[in-house]
């Protein structure tokens, strides 16, 4: 229940090829034939988990569309990984009894691809009609099975302006998981950069208000931004991703290893004004491709680095999954110690990021100031369990 998922993370690109053709993919130029063997991805699997690695990621293309996703994820469960994260457009999910069967192999989180609120529009940007109602009944079916739910958000000219919208519709239908991506200009996003591109400077004021939207629905920690440069987010400057290790390795379809945290820098650089930075050591500064379409307009040095103070939610209560997972442990048992929560946290899919007890305390600690849940000290011990306020509410969540 930490606010931040820890351990070290193996993620594997299962292949290329994939059933959507996104305006803004990165990988347009890759070669869609190229597809990881399952002898393969059986042997980086288990060499992870002997390595000490504590959670499995897959990502494509599209990995729900090989053949043998269920074994592949049914693998990764039987070798001890009991945190698996897939990252996915969502079609596939439209079918119920797929999403029990990846949910039996062992999936624990699921990471879509959502651009947008507006059908249309994100059919569009897939390239596939009907995209948009079918990532949303996968959704849908996935919170039935309480699986976690996250999504990406990438930035484009359709949609920055927008992101508090966007936000707040998948707030509503159960995401409280998000990442904003600012695109690399490569692949099919080179190519449509005049269509689809827009500036950081420009996407600033609007990645401040979609952060405001989060801090609003008692979730400050529940977004990040990914391939933003902190001094584009002034005051909440922490919330961008790379200032701290990534602890991740990617392995690639022809078993090509990366370790994020010492290729971080490789597409890199920095300009003049980024050595008055006060974050100058942390920021890997900005992306080559991106200053050779917009140049250096908008950067400025960081004189401090902004930390928000939790705000309280002044509206409608939403849960991150690591609250959710407290709740629905108290709603297995009327009341439990932080003991009693970490062991029966290791039975509930929703979060599976439990790791000592200043985890439960942190989430117990978020509740009672939402007045979910009550707090006892005895025998040296904190007790937890369900306020009476949760009954008004418990619809929601």
């Amino acid at each position: 229940m930490a606010k931040k998922e820890g351990g070290k993370c193996y993620e594997l690109i299962l292949n290329y090829n994939c059933n959507a053709r996104c305006l803004f993919c990165s990988q347009g130029d890759f070669d869609k034939s190229r597809n990881a063997p399952f002898e393969a991805i059986a042997r980086n699997i288990y060499n992870a988990r002997k390595s000490g690695y504590t959670r499995l990621g897959f990502t494509g293309g599209e990995p729900l569309i090989r053949p043998d996703i269920l074994k592949i994820i049914s693998l990764g469960k039987s070798v001890g990984f009991d945190f698996i994260r897939i990252q996915t457009n969502g079609i596939k999910l439209a079918d119920p009894a797929f999403c029990r069967q990846l949910v039996k192999a062992g999936l624990t989180f699921c990471k879509f691809s959502f651009t947008t609120d507006n059908a249309a529009e994100h059919d569009r940007l897939i390239g596939v009609p009907g995209a948009f109602k079918k990532a949303l009944a996968g959704l849908a079916n996935l919170r039935k099975l309480k699986v976690r739910v996250g999504t990406n958000i990438l930035v484009n000219r359709l949609n920055y302006k927008r992101l508090p919208e966007i936000i707040t519709f998948y707030l509503e239908r159960g995401i409280t998981n998000f990442v904003i991506i600012y695109p690399v200009y490569i692949g099919a996003m080179a190519d449509n950069a005049k269509k689809l591109g827009v500036s950081l400077r420009d996407c600033a004021p609007h990645f401040l208000e979609a952060v405001k939207t989060m801090e609003a629905a008692g979730l400050p920690g529940e977004i990040l931004f990914l391939n933003t440069p902190p001094c584009f987010l002034k005051g909440r400057e922490n919330l961008a991703i790379g200032l701290d290790v990534f602890n991740t390795v990617v392995t690639d379809p022809d078993g090509n290893s990366t370790d994020l945290d010492l290729n971080a820098t490789a597409s890199k650089m920095k300009g003049p004004l980024c050595r008055r930075c006060a974050l100058g050591k942390k920021c890997r500064g900005a992306d080559k491709h991106y200053v050779d379409l917009f140049g250096w307009e908008g950067f400025e040095p960081v004189c401090k680095a902004g930390v928000k103070e939790d705000a309280p939610s002044t509206g409608r209560l939403f849960l991150s999954d690591n609250d959710r997972c407290l709740v629905e442990i108290l709603r297995l048992k009327k009341e439990v110690s932080t003991k009693e929560a970490l062991r029966l946290s290791k039975k509930i899919v929703l979060c599976r990021d439990c790791s000592d007890g200043n985890a439960v305390m942190n989430s117990a600690t978020r509740l009672v100031q939402k007045g979910l849940v009550k707090s006892c000290f005895r025998n040296g011990m904190y007790y937890w369990s369900l306020a009476k306020s949760y009954a008004r509410i418990k619809k929601w969540l």
